[in-house]
């Protein structure tokens, strides 16, 4: 999923954090609400040694995602969701929490899996050796034939100290990477990559199975606001110059 609009965009001076878990809690709680069971995650600390850290964007999110208003406590609408159906995590297979049936004494015990992983942002940073690739591939292994949904991924290779995100199993982590399918894509469209005012449109994909279609922000007369035209479709995400050449005609 990718959904970069101003307040979901960390470029941006815009960008707001609650905006990003407030997505992350009505996707898990639809998914709940379907008797499934969800594992949100964030990564955690990569690198070795004092080359340690966690992107900007996600510093402090796993600790605000279990500190947020889930409306899960007792009397609430979703009584006893969290710790049930939704469950918090980081990125790694050790996270992958699968059935278990156990006794302890004469009282069974029962863990059920995780139906659906749900991960914030997985990205790469800049000078550290160490990619979030390597974590979450097999993160993904170990779930199996279980949905992994990534929001706002970044998993393109960063600068490194020793070149490592750039040379070494480069083409693995290139092929991994686009073994995700589209599922929901919102994205603002601007003048340049460097400048993100005005907004000329957005591209938009809906479902898996719907079309990419590209919209053109038009304002109303009168200055009475704006509004976004369908002006292109196809099954194939259109590139910058195609929208770019729908957009001047």
């Amino acid at each position: 999923m990718t959904v970069l609009f101003p307040e979901m965009n960390p470029q941006m001076d815009s960008y707001r954090i609650g905006t990003l878990l407030e997505l992350a809690r009505s996707i898990a709680i639809t998914l709940a609400e379907q008797n499934l069971r969800v594992r949100v995650c964030v990564q955690g600390s990569m690198g070795v040694g004092i080359f340690t850290g966690v992107p900007k964007q996600l510093n402090g999110v796993h600790t605000l995602l279990q500190r947020m208003d889930w409306e899960s406590e007792s009397g609430e609408e979703n009584e006893g969701m969290v710790g049930d159906y939704i469950n918090f995590g980081f990125v790694g297979k050790e996270h992958v929490v699968n059935t278990v049936e156990d006794v302890v004494g004469e009282d069974p015990i029962s863990t059920k899996q995780d139906d659906v992983f749900l991960i914030l942002c997985p990205q790469n940073m800049v000078g550290l050796e160490s990619s979030i690739i390597g974590p979450l591939s097999e993160m993904v292994d170990a779930a199996g034939d279980r949905p992994v949904i990534i929001i706002n991924p970044d998993l393109t290779d960063k600068i490194s100290s020793q070149g490592q995100q750039s040379i070494r199993g480069r083409q693995q982590r290139l092929d991994f990477a686009n073994s995700f399918e589209t599922i929901f894509q919102f994205q603002n469209i601007y003048v340049s990559g460097t400048s993100y005012f005005p907004i000329l449109g957005s591209v938009v994909k809906l479902g898996p199975t719907q079309p990419w279609v590209a919209h053109q922000r038009r304002d109303l007369a009168d200055g009475a606001g704006e509004v976004y035209l369908p002006v292109y479709s196809s099954e194939n995400k259109p590139d910058n110059e195609v929208l770019m050449g729908t957009f001047e005609k």
